[in-house]
């Protein structure tokens, strides 16, 4: 049941980009939590889309007006952590540089930093922070639900291999916590 929000700048993109963005954020996060991906899933996984007045956003402490041209976003994605291993976050990372890349295009820029490349170049302006709620922490209907309840909401009967994988990550996280 993850969710996604996209903050950007005010009219940085259109109704059309919205609803590409959405889509492609929505089944390649739940691709990383369920296999396979259903309508119920996906029904599951909702984006929102979090504008910010050119007059309230300073990348780097600086107005917009004096960045023009460098839109920053930020991608937050919230997930019940037992979900997810670090192979599942590169692969969650990897997608969502090429929604935007889908989005707008590889215009053959790119940026060389160390032994850093980053290409297109404007991915440079994409942040992409994978939130993890422990075990204990995620809730619907007003209650605490765990991995096997977050499974049967999500319709993860289809995908016993991934459902078992979670339950296993949840079983460590639960043994490493402190209450």
């Amino acid at each position: 049941m993850p969710f996604i929000r996209v903050t950007h700048p005010a009219g940085a993109l259109t109704a059309g980009q919205k609803k590409e963005l959405a889509s492609t954020l929505a089944y390649e996060v739940m691709a990383q939590e369920l296999d396979p991906v259903t309508d119920d899933s996906l029904s599951m996984a909702p984006v929102f889309f979090q504008e910010i007045d050119p007059e309230n956003y300073f990348p780097g402490g600086k107005p917009m007006s004096e960045n023009f041209g460098k839109t920053r976003w930020i991608v937050e994605v919230v997930v019940a952590a037992a979900f997810f291993n670090q192979s599942r976050r590169d692969a969650l990372q990897d997608t969502v540089g090429k929604a935007f890349v889908k989005l707008f295009g590889d215009d053959g820029s790119e940026i060389v930093r160390g032994k850093l490349r980053i290409s297109p170049a404007y991915l440079l302006q994409l942040h992409t922070v994978i939130v993890e709620i422990p075990e204990g922490n995620w809730g619907s209907g007003g209650r605490t639900i765990e991995i096997d309840e977050i499974g049967e909401i999500l319709g993860s009967y289809e995908g016993q291999e991934r459902l078992q994988e979670a339950r296993e990550n949840s079983a460590k996280l639960k043994a490493a916590r402190v209450s």
